[in-house]
């Protein structure tokens, strides 16, 4: 039984995983302008985020959470290493918070987590990562990446999270009959 249950979390946690860099490479092989990308791949890579944590937990969401930031960065999307952990946070801001409340209720486990995610990522990146780690930015680019890690990340959360009501029901009776 313990064994089963290791090889559906391993199994669930790649899928989801492998899924989340797939909506991350849409960028790669579909041309998406660059002003609408982050909106939709930003936006699926938040369901799975959430999917992650309501079906394997906080463990299996972390996994995703760490690693689609060091993706986006091997793929050139977040142009310095240094905004990495700044974004796995993020990510795992709105782990953590669907996984723990999402069962209770799930409208306030999406919201909250969209909102929390939102704010991390603001305060963090805008008013820590950008001045003290990145001073020599260029003006331009420090606005522009100030402007993408505002509220651009919280509607792709919310975003994510109205998918994720549509999704995780279908899912959840899937399981259930595996």
């Amino acid at each position: 039984m313990i064994i089963n249950k290791t090889v559906n979390f391993i199994g669930r946690t790649a899928i989801l995983l492998a899924l989340a860099v797939l909506f991350q490479s849409l960028r790669l092989f579909m041309p998406i302008p660059s002003l609408v990308d982050q909106y939709v791949v930003g936006s699926l890579v938040n369901l799975c985020l959430i999917i992650a944590a309501v079906v394997v937990g906080i463990e299996g969401g972390l996994i995703v959470a760490i690693l689609t930031p060091v993706i986006a960065f091997l793929q050139n999307v977040l142009a310095n290493p240094i905004m990495v952990p700044f974004v796995a946070l993020g990510n795992a801001t709105i782990v953590v918070l669907v996984a723990l409340l999402y069962r209770k209720n799930k409208y306030v486990a999406l919201a909250a987590g969209a909102l929390c995610k939102f704010l991390v990522l603001y305060i963090t990146v805008v008013h820590v990562a950008i001045p003290f780690f990145m001073p020599n930015t260029p003006p331009q680019a420090k606005e522009l990446m100030s402007l993408k890690f505002s509220w651009p990340q919280l509607i792709t959360a919310s975003i994510g999270g109205v998918l994720a009501l549509i999704v995780l029901p279908m899912l959840e009776r899937a399981l259930e009959r595996s």
